[in-house]
């Protein structure tokens, strides 16, 4: 195994004395939480000075590893030092557990553990390396395991609000306003959700006889699936069934008379969606969709009539927050 792929997933475990049975059962927990997150578990025997902090930094850097783990027992036996030296950030935290009277105390000392661990590696900025001037850190590029592993669980909502732009490539034009749309997350990949955009103004049709001024709306619900996330960007494949709305007036010439009429159709849509996390909630968005619509519209003046092109193009430019 290369150094790089070492730090991408160990964790040094230092073994507590055998005597000690809530330390190893707790011990033997955390290893197992810790494989369960896919990092590699390094076992070493117990520290002579389980209470010097460079020491357990050290074991860190000569295993390779991205953290160290070592439990102690207080003098008063009633409680435990949990020490944790992060190489990713330089950091070496240590926090003091009560044991008296907590029910199943190995698992709770376990799973603190995890969360402290976790909470250490917060500390990271993402896309960002450690500050320069920061000792006893590993300057490597943070790999994404442990980038995944320290990352927050994204909230389940998501309210999306762009600038829209639906564009027909040949006689229509774009159509621009404001679109919003509200998905939940599924899980870690799949998102659902419903989307309006509208009303879109500006697409016109001009003949010869004339002008029509064409107001759009179009409502959708979405699939999303995660085909890609590193550090603070993202690319999410959309598939969206809905419904579009053409509402269109002409100003023509007498003795041409201007109407009004409008038309219904289904939509479809397939398009990508990217991402740049701003923070934990808050995401700049663009996105890009070609859309069909069947019956197919068309706007026309007299004699003359322009049915749409194939596929429309829905453009967004905006913010999303996650709650």
């Amino acid at each position: 195994m290369t150094a790089s792929a070492a730090f991408a997933q160990s964790v040094v475990l230092v073994r507590p004395p055998v005597s000690d049975k809530l330390l190893v059962e707790a011990f033997n927990r955390l290893r197992a939480e810790l494989g369960l997150q896919a990092f590699e578990v390094v076992v070493v025997d117990p520290l002579v000075d389980p209470h010097y902090p460079e020491a357990i930094d050290e074991l860190a850097q000569a295993k390779g590893a991205f953290a160290a783990i070592s439990f102690a027992r207080r003098a008063d036996a009633r409680s435990a030092d949990v020490w944790i030296a992060d190489r990713a950030t330089g950091k070496t935290t240590v926090r003091t557990l009560a044991l008296d009277d907590v029910p199943d105390a190995p698992s709770v000392l376990a799973v603190r553990t995890v969360d402290l661990l976790r909470e250490s590696l917060r500390e990271l900025a993402p896309g960002r390396p450690p500050p320069p001037d920061v000792a006893r850190v590993d300057r490597r590029p943070i790999p994404e395991p442990v980038r995944a592993f320290a990352r927050r669980e994204r909230p389940p909502f998501r309210l999306r609000l762009s600038a829209t732009a639906l564009v027909e490539l040949r006689d229509i034009g774009a159509g621009y306003g404001v679109g919003i749309a509200l998905s939940r997350r599924l899980s870690e990949r799949f998102t659902v959700g419903l989307g309006f955009a509208g009303p879109l103004l500006g697409a016109s049709y001009a003949a010869s006889t004339g002008t029509a001024s064409i107001r759009q709306e179009l409502g959708w619900a979405e699939l999303g699936v995660t085909a890609a996330r590193a550090g603070i960007f993202g690319v999410e494949g959309t598939l969206g069934l809905g419904v579009y709305h053409l509402a269109a007036r002409s100003e023509v010439a007498p003795p041409l008379a201007s109407r009004s009429d409008d038309v219904t159709s289904f939509s479809g849509s397939l398009g990508a969606l990217f991402e740049l996390d701003a923070t934990d909630s808050v995401a700049a968005v663009a996105g890009v969709s070609a859309v069909l619509l069947t019956p197919r519209p068309g706007v026309a003046i007299g004699s003359e009539r322009a049915l749409f092109l194939e596929p429309l193009l829905r453009a967004e430019l905006g913010i999303a927050v996650n709650f």
